[in-house]
């Protein structure tokens, strides 16, 4: 009786703790309900400033091919201005892995996109890393998936090299009325652990209408 009594206290102390479900309201109309897994992720409306500095430094890559003069306070403006279109990044500093969140609404006059737009959407992203500055190897595929609160959502998951140094990507691209929403992964693989409460995070995911 008392080894089963210590081998489930044992079990419940080595279950992942997650925090308690956070509510965000990023847009007009829409809110965004999240769980984190353990307190190694945060939730930050502006981006992490090792991201400032990655984008910054492709910038950089970008104007030097072109023959252009390269000012540092202009290039980290440039890149926080670029960053700021997302509305929150849920961030692993310790690893430098971040889900990028951005919703773009519909212009005045847009119809809503049907499910055949969403699909090709998300295929796009994943073929747009080939485009990225640095990106070599890039295997990708794209599938219909499920994300309580919208109406569609596709997944890509994809695996690259960025200046020889493997990542993983994983994207989804939804809609729920009026909002087209881009929800961006990219993983160094600096930590195992990471791609795992990830998994987590996209799975807790849920779309409502504010107030709800």
């Amino acid at each position: 009786m008392r080894k089963a009594l210590w081998l489930s206290l044992v079990f419940l102390f080595t279950l992942p703790l997650s925090l308690p479900a956070e509510t965000l309201q990023l847009v007009s109309g829409v809110v965004l309900k999240v769980e984190l897994p353990s307190d190694r992720w945060s939730i930050s409306r502006e981006a992490p400033p090792f991201l400032v500095e990655e984008i910054a430094e492709h910038l950089e890559h970008e104007l030097l091919a072109q023959g252009k003069k390269v000012d540092p306070a202009a290039l980290q403006a440039a890149a926080q201005k670029r960053l700021a279109a997302n509305e929150a990044y849920i961030v692993n500093a310790a690893s430098n892995a971040y889900l990028a969140i951005d919703f773009s609404a519909l212009r005045d006059g847009e119809i809503a996109p049907s499910r055949k737009a969403v699909a090709a959407s998300a295929k796009y992203a994943g073929e747009g890393l080939v485009d990225e500055e640095g990106a070599t190897e890039v295997r990708q595929k794209s599938g219909r998936t499920e994300l309580r609160g919208a109406e569609f959502a596709y997944r890509v998951d994809a695996s690259f090299r960025m200046h020889d140094e493997p990542r993983k990507f994983i994207g989804i691209v939804g809609f729920r009325s009026p909002y087209w929403f881009y929800l961006y992964y990219t993983d160094p693989l600096r930590d195992a652990g990471d791609i795992r409460e990830m998994e987590q995070i996209l799975q807790t995911l849920v779309l409502s209408a504010s107030g709800v």
